[in-house]
């Protein structure tokens, strides 16, 4: 027993320790450059948030507040660019935010190119509305919610003896259950907006957009930094990318970054 005792205590002890050294390496390894950054923005010194913001972000976490204060923090340093890059960001994590959307159609007035998009769908435009009603997150909590409430009616439908009672529990179930299978499809939906790559914001002052991958080809059109463009593939150096309004073209890669 007191064999048993002695080493219950040094697990403990070691499981204690091991919490500690990881949350003080979480702390200083995630949690302080956002919080170095949240301090340096509140004092105006966004020079200094940039960098804390930045090595959050290059430790691979999405955050929306970082990428919007950091978009604040380009915005008020006039680097327009970088700014609706940081704001397209954060819409993608927070689609429905009201503060995101005034700042990023704020920055995109100060840029050159003003690209007429085409006509939207009325039907594809309301289902991305709906589709971004909740986050990925909120839509996968949703289905195990739903989920759960689908299994509780088919435990009911075991547990009646009552044969209207049994139908109704089974057919709701039934139904619940496929509702549940839909927020997991919404939720699915999400995750691959988050994780797709296929817009991006042009970073080089100007660009010269070619008919082809390669320096002689034709030049079709000149587009300007803070333009978004929809990434259609990539060859070597080279991507191609087509605007809002239709018009397509190929341009030197590390001239745009990816949203």
């Amino acid at each position: 027993m007191k064999s048993r005792k002695f080493y219950s205590i040094i697990i403990a002890l070691f499981c204690c320790l091991a919490v500690n050294s990881y949350t003080a390496f979480a702390d200083n390894s995630v949690y302080t450059p956002l919080d170095s950054g949240n301090a340096a923005y509140h004092k105006a010194d966004y020079q200094k948030a940039i960098g804390f913001y930045q090595k959050f972000i290059n430790g691979g976490i999405q955050s929306a507040q970082a990428f919007y204060n950091l978009g604040n923090c380009y915005y008020r340093t006039n680097e327009i660019s970088k700014a609706i890059l940081y704001y397209e960001k954060a819409e993608k994590l927070i689609p429905n935010d009201p503060d995101v959307q005034f700042n990023l159609q704020l920055a995109n007035q100060k840029i050159t190119d003003k690209v007429p998009a085409d006509a939207p769908v009325f039907l594809l435009t309301g289902w991305k509305k709906f589709e971004n009603t909740f986050t990925e997150k909120q839509w996968s909590l949703l289905c195990i919610a739903i989920l759960c409430f689908s299994l509780l009616l088919f435990a009911m439908y075991l547990i009646f003896s009552n044969l209207f009672m049994k139908q109704f529990c089974f057919w709701s179930g039934f139904v619940v259950f496929f509702i549940s299978i839909f927020a997991f499809f919404m939720a699915h939906q999400q995750y691959d907006s988050l994780n797709s790559h296929d817009t991006a914001i042009v970073m080089t002052g100007s660009v010269t957009v070619k008919g082809a991958p390669e320096d002689k080809s034709t030049q079709l059109f000149v587009i300007h930094e803070g333009t978004k463009v929809w990434i259609i593939k990539n060859e070597g150096m080279w991507t191609e990318i087509k605007l809002s309004n239709g018009n397509q073209g190929w341009l030197i890669s590390s001239d745009i970054s990816a949203i």
